[in-house]
């Protein structure tokens, strides 16, 4: 089963089917423009390597953190993450508590991460000078992307994603720690379940990511 389809159907007519479909559009524009950008300038994380989600937690929207939430009350209908987050102590420094270290891909939430989960150390940033420019992911020790890329073409800059993203939270909010975003989210999209009388009837199906 297509679990984002599924969480879209779920709430069909709602506020909340909405800002799913327009970050999931979203989500494939980001991934299509950043795996060509790393195929054509021989860009990969290390085999494995989950090093960056082990320290740091990332700032997420509104409505990243309702589809993160959705996913894992409906799709993966996983208590025990949601109760991490809520019992999250809130540090900045990691590890992220939706990162599984037993686990090869790491990832618990990896059809529906974040933003900056999809483009650190996938794209370009933009320099004091407005120009694009790729740096080495500082925990790439295998050496399997380039140390420094300067670009004069258009290409993928991080900056625009965000605005993006940004633009489709309709409360403009802002940017918080993902534990307090998504708990919170949590709670709206159970009252908005218990509205419209939904059963769970998906049970998580979803494959594993391939690890890079």
């Amino acid at each position: 089963m297509n679990s984002l389809s599924f969480l879209c159907d779920t709430f069909l007519g709602t506020y909340a089917e909405e800002s799913f479909k327009s970050l999931v559009e979203l989500y494939a524009t980001i991934e299509h423009d950043t795996q060509l950008f790393c195929f054509e300038n021989s860009i990969a994380c290390g085999p494995g390597c989950g090093t960056c989600c082990e320290h740091f937690i990332p700032d997420i929207t509104n409505a990243e953190a309702r589809l993160v939430a959705a996913y894992l009350l409906f799709v993966k209908n996983d208590q025990t993450l949601l109760d991490k987050l809520e019992n999250f102590d809130q540090n900045s420094e990691g590890p992220c508590p939706l990162y599984d270290f037993g686990n090869a891909h790491h990832c618990t939430v990896y059809e529906v991460r974040p933003l900056i989960c999809r483009l650190f150390g996938a794209c370009a940033s933009q320099d004091k000078n407005g120009s694009a420019v790729f740096r080495r992911c500082r925990y790439n020790t295998e050496g399997t992307m380039p140390m420094l890329l300067h670009f004069t073409n258009e290409v993928p800059v991080m900056q625009d994603f965000a605005y993006a993203i940004r633009s489709l939270d309709m409360d403009q909010v802002g940017a918080r720690l993902l534990p307090e975003a998504v708990t919170e989210m949590a709670e709206q999209l159970k009252f908005l379940r218990s509205m419209l009388g939904f059963q769970n009837d998906n049970p998580d199906d979803t494959p594993n990511p391939i690890a890079s």
